[in-house]
């Protein structure tokens, strides 16, 4: 079986073999065998791990003592991170898939460990891992797989968008404060990951197009101001 390569900035071009029945992840050592459902025991507790060390260091930097109540902010944590995080990462996951390559997240458990630390002084900074993808893609398939994880942040901001606005209108407190925090959460995490620089998604997206790198950015920077502006 050939060796994967270990580079970070090769994952996305790496070429897999295509009868084979197992494949390695690279520097991680995992295997995996090819199953009906696409995924592993791996992956399943790799993103477990992620979630909940997120969820715990977002509750930790949104906690607000003599609040809501603990319970509250941890729900919404583990609720930005869901609606965030997740659905990003699985996003990129499904497009790499109907290009037909392998794709599964790994965790970065030192990431993780830092962003805990961090956290706990009140500041959230993660790197908690990402989905590693083997096949044969081109650019614009490449940039096609960065840019559902940015897309999909920017698709649940605008679904919570409606709902922020229950505040203003009087409606609902409650559903007005959960829907702009996943509103901001969101349109954050699409920006941030919109920077030009590897690894992150914008790098991608700009070498594949620079029309769509600069009219997602501009719908994402739009969205941000919206938050301190319009809601």
């Amino acid at each position: 079986m050939p060796k994967m390569p270990y580079d970070r900035d090769s994952w996305y071009s790496a070429v897999e073999p295509r009868y084979t029945v197992t494949y390695t992840t690279g520097p991680y050592g995992a295997y995996a065998a090819r199953r009906r459902f696409p995924t592993s025991r791996v992956e399943i507790r790799d993103i477990t791990a992620a979630l909940v060390a997120l969820t715990l260091g977002f509750w930790w930097v949104i906690y607000v003592p003599g609040g809501r109540g603990p319970w509250f902010y941890l729900g919404l944590a583990a609720l930005s991170v869901v609606a965030g995080f997740f659905i990003h990462e699985m996003s990129h996951k499904f497009v790499a898939r109907r290009y037909g390559c392998w794709a599964e997240f790994r965790a970065d458990y030192r990431g993780l460990g830092l962003m805990l630390v961090v956290a706990y002084f009140g500041f959230l900074f993660a790197a908690p891992g990402a989905v590693m993808i083997f096949g044969n893609i081109s650019r614009e398939q490449n940039g096609k797989i960065s840019l559902a994880g940015p897309g999909s942040n920017l698709l649940v901001a605008l679904a919570c968008l409606p709902f922020a606005f229950m505040t203003l209108a009087g409606v609902s407190d409650l559903i007005g404060e959960i829907a702009f925090r996943l509103y901001f959460f969101n349109v954050f995490l699409a920006a941030f990951n919109m920077i030009p620089v590897s690894p992150l998604d914008g790098s991608k997206i700009w070498r594949w197009s620079r029309p769509v790198y600069v009219g997602t950015l501009l719908a994402a920077g739009m969205l941000f101001i919206l938050a301190f502006t319009g809601l």
